[in-house]
């Protein structure tokens, strides 16, 4: 009995205590962020954000999503489903509070301005942790070096780690490298020259040297038009694309800016459709969510290989 008492007075001891926390500190652009636990009610304010959270299973901490620019992929579709939609777009830093997140994740600069949801240095100081993705951090990655798919395991490795949940960070990680590295082998763009055409405005919107859709190309063999030109993405007059007379053009399909709208332009141009690439309907198209630093991004490389592969039979 007095055995029994003992343990009992042992175990009240224990439960008394304050539960272990491990405080974790990152960096998100430069900004240093300091937290106690591992989030639960995660709000994510772009897509790219989004499938980071679904591709490592931490659906159940997310307490809403925001901006969805494209279609979520099949596989992560059901857990996608248990998320509330609290926006279309950027929501009311109102909205936001009403959901009483304890961490904001967002894929571009743009979420964290004061017109959209507010600063991370201002929801740090409510006790809301915050993270932008790698690829959008100016200290990180520089618009005038190439960037390079760091970035992307970056974020898988930080969110994993913020979450509590780094083994599924590090097969998830492997497997992506994998992935890209094998189509890199296979190198199936070499030899060929490639535009990316992004908007269709005049001049052209287009890919520089050292964004995503650069990045794709070099993974691909491809040459770009324009990879000598400074900046992730850039104008070009449309004299440039003639003068370079791709062998391949690459088009991206957004809501805002449509494949078909882009290839009909092409085709009815009296001077562009005279480009070699129009002439043999040799077009590549992706999805803008595929030309993200993001874990769409490696389903972008893989997409473009085949259509490449395609082509040649």
């Amino acid at each position: 009995m007095i055995k029994q008492i003992a343990l009992s007075a042992v175990i009240s001891t224990l439960l008394a205590l304050p539960a272990f926390a491990e405080t974790i500190e990152y960096e998100s652009c430069g900004v240093p962020v300091t937290i106690e636990k591992a989030p639960t009610r995660a709000i994510t304010l772009n897509q790219q954000a989004t499938e980071v959270m679904l591709a490592l299973g931490l659906e159940d901490q997310m307490a809403g999503t925001a901006y969805l620019e494209d279609e979520i992929p099949a596989q992560w579709q059901a857990a996608y489903q248990k998320v509330p939609v609290i926006s279309d777009k950027y929501p009311a830093k109102e909205v936001v509070l009403i959901e009483e997140p304890d961490f904001l994740f967002a894929g571009f600069v743009s979420a964290f301005a004061e017109k959209n949801v507010g600063t991370q240095e201002e929801w740090n100081e409510r006790g809301v942790a915050t993270y932008l993705v790698n690829a959008s951090c100016d200290q990180y990655n520089p618009k005038n070096v190439p960037v390079t798919t760091a970035p992307i395991l970056k974020d898988i490795e930080v969110i994993g780690k913020i979450f509590g949940v780094e083994d599924r960070a590090a097969k998830l990680i492997a497997e992506t490298s994998a992935r890209i590295e094998k189509v890199q082998t296979l190198n199936p763009g070499a030899g060929r020259s490639a535009f990316f055409y992004d908007s269709d405005a005049d001049p052209v919107y287009t890919a520089g040297c050292c964004g995503g859709p650069a990045l794709l190309m070099r993974i691909l063999g491809l040459k770009s038009i324009t990879e000598d030109i400074e900046g992730r993405w850039v104008n070009v007059g449309w004299e440039h694309v003639v003068q370079h007379d791709p062998e391949l053009i690459v088009i991206n399909d957004a809501v805002w800016s449509t494949a078909a709208e882009k290839i009909e332009k092409l085709k009815n141009d009296p001077v562009l459709s005279d480009l070699d690439a129009v002439k043999n309907e040799r077009f590549l198209i992706i999805p803008f969510s595929q030309t993200v630093l993001g874990m769409r991004f490696t389903d972008g490389v893989e997409n473009l290989a085949q259509q490449i592969a395609d082509l040649d039979q």
